[in-house]
């Protein structure tokens, strides 16, 4: 073969190859809007290491985390739509604007710890799916919320619901806000970049906060005294999101790559056996720094939020016209409606 000829074929395959479309790695974005330090981005992480992993090649998922992409998760439902990233997660609580009825899906006070939660947690499941496919979001699966005890931080010493009503209160949630008015306690929501300044300018006395990320915003230099609820903050799961359109065009095996790391993540961040000797290590390390820990509140004073919460629980059901919803969570945990 001359050296002319060699030079022709060489030609002729470079040109072929050059003309015909290349087999590409099919490459996803997940928006991740927590900092990495949180516990959600852990899960996430090893979610995504677990799909480029068992992918070998053929799908990569490039994670996005701190906000990187700029997105709000308040606009979660319009980006997901959208398919810019493809991938994400949301707590529904943020999607009251868009979707009010997947945003009470529980209530402050409607669930008293993992055990309900897990009872209910199938038909919570069931109404969050069908909630975002209606969106046309495709819900590939679901990440667990600690169960985060609700506690009161304020700057006097405060024992009971008695004692609170003599206080201003920052709490979350518009739900919270009903369920404290009828216990007679003024409460109001404040920003959480704003609740340092609040406290310490004595704007509000006391907090609705989780005693296990209080030391992130710092509630122990400005809030020197404490007492459990008796209740955890809506333990609602994460929704795993994809772009129901591309999600759709995804091979089938390349989606059994991702339920597949998907079952492991629901598996490991629905593990809540750790949780209160989380709370109990939260607790020990907020005395260390100086804060009080009243006794835990009362039986009575606990039957009273119950009592409140549920009452705005049918408040929210009724308004966002998801009482449905409300009786088969109820039902779950073996409650009357």
């Amino acid at each position: 073969m001359t050296h002319t000829f060699r030079f022709l074929i060489a030609s002729a395959f470079a040109a072929l190859t050059a003309s015909s479309p290349a087999v590409a790695q099919t490459e996803w974005k997940f928006n991740n809007s927590y900092a990495p330090s949180r516990a959600e981005s852990g899960f996430v992480r090893d979610f995504v290491a677990n799909v480029n992993k068992n992918a070998a090649g053929r799908f990569k998922i490039n994670l996005l985390e701190g906000g990187a992409m700029g997105l709000k998760d308040v606009d979660a439902l319009r980006w997901m739509q959208d398919g810019t990233p493809e991938l994400g997660f949301i707590w529904p609580p943020f999607l009251g604007r868009d979707t009010p009825d997947l945003a009470s899906v529980y209530v402050y006070g409607s669930v008293t710890g993992a055990e309900e939660h897990l009872k209910a947690l199938p038909a919570v499941k069931e109404i969050l799916a069908e909630g975002m496919r209606k969106n046309k979001i495709e819900p590939i699966g679901f990440m667990g919320l600690s169960i985060l005890n609700g506690t009161i931080f304020c700057r006097q010493p405060v024992k009971s619901l008695a004692d609170l009503k003599k206080y201003k209160l920052r709490v979350g949630t518009r739900e919270q806000i009903e369920t404290f008015k009828a216990l007679g306690v003024a409460a109001q929501t404040v920003a959480q970049q704003e609740l340092y300044s609040a406290l310490q300018t004595g704007v509000i006395d006391c907090a609705l906060y989780p005693a296990r990320i209080a030391n992130t915003v710092s509630l122990q230099e400005v809030a020197k005294y404490a007492i459990d609820t008796g209740f955890p903050f809506p333990p609602v799961p994460y929704v795993i999101m994809a772009n129901q359109a591309k999600w759709a065009a995804l091979p089938d095996n390349l989606k059994s790559v991702i339920k597949s790391a998907v079952a492991e993540l629901e598996k490991a961040s629905f593990d809540f056996s750790g949780d209160i000797k989380g709370e109990a290590e939260a607790r020990e390390k907020l005395k260390a720094q100086g804060v009080t820990f009243h006794d835990d509140m009362s039986a009575a004073d606990k039957q009273a939020i119950r009592s409140a919460a549920m009452k705005t629980w049918d408040l929210i059901a009724k308004e966002t016209k998801s009482s449905e919803n409300q009786a088969k969570i109820m039902k779950m945990m073996g409650l009357k409606n």
